[in-house]
């Protein structure tokens, strides 16, 4: 179990440290994922499924944030650039699949990916415009398959629950 837990704590600070910048807004970007399970089960947060139906039990995209090394991160960097459907058209089917919203009310995720370009993607422009933001996101889920490396190494969703709470920095 320990090499487990050393591999699993290694494997999460690849994720943590998944793409570094070098940018005049930011530092180096957070890529976050999360399992739908542990957000719906906790009580900090009321779950609901998106209106196109329950998402796979796998982990999800929850955001590409860029950050300061100090730990802090811009935010809101350019309310003239809204989230734009139209930009990414061609993303959205995967975009429902892999970065599901699990926030009430239930929705088919335009106002999660709305927010999340508008709070953390307009920081990233430097680097990525709209498009890019959303595929260097979906590009780095079909790279970093938690759930696949865990099932390589015998991990079981039990091993998981039983972890604490882990940041890095």
């Amino acid at each position: 179990m320990k090499f487990k837990c050393i591999a699993l704590i290694n494997f999460l600070v690849l994720q943590c440290l998944a793409i570094l910048g070098v940018s005049k807004g930011f530092d180096f970007f957070y890529f976050v994922q999360q399992w739908p399970g542990s957000y719906c089960d906790s009580d900090k947060f009321s779950c609901c499924y998106p209106t196109t139906g329950k998402p796979a039990a796998d982990f999800s995209i929850h955001g590409l944030w860029p950050n300061y090394r100090n730990g802090s991160y811009p935010q809101n960097c350019d309310p003239n650039n809204p989230f734009n459907e139209s930009e990414t058209s061609d993303l959205i089917s995967s975009m429902r699949r892999n970065w599901p919203s699990l926030s009430c009310p239930s929705s088919s995720g335009e106002s999660f990916w709305s927010h999340e370009w508008e709070k953390h993607g307009t920081c990233s422009e430097s680097l990525l415009d709209q498009h890019s933001y959303f595929q260097t996101a979906l590009t780095l889920r079909q790279q970093t398959n938690i759930l696949q490396s865990l099932k390589s190494e015998s991990f079981q969703m039990e091993d998981l629950i039983a972890l604490p709470t882990l940041k890095m920095l």
